[in-house]
């Protein structure tokens, strides 16, 4: 090999490294601004999860609540106008 022709090959494998250097520093960025949406919509998840949780158990404690008796007997004084034998009802709503 001549002297011009190694010359031509290492600046050749240069650039190619080089390029490949260049190609490989643009995924990474690409690579980090993903992992750090991806983080945020992870704490977002987190934050809406724990939200989800906390009106489940509340609903749960409503719909334990619903089925009492005294809840039952409430409404049904309050949104059925029931009374019980021989109440007499006062005033009007």
């Amino acid at each position: 090999m001549t002297d011009n022709s190694r010359k031509k090959v290492i600046k050749t494998a240069v650039a190619a490294l080089a390029v490949l250097m260049v190609l490989l520093v643009v995924a990474l960025i690409i690579n980090l601004v993903r992992l750090s949406a991806a983080g945020a919509r992870k704490d977002e998840l987190a934050q809406k999860s724990a939200y989800l949780d906390k009106a489940i158990d509340e609903n749960g404690k409503l719909l334990d609540y619903c089925k009492t008796s005294s809840f039952i007997e409430n409404y049904a004084r309050e949104y059925l106008d029931m009374v019980y034998r021989g109440e007499i009802i006062i005033g009007t709503k």
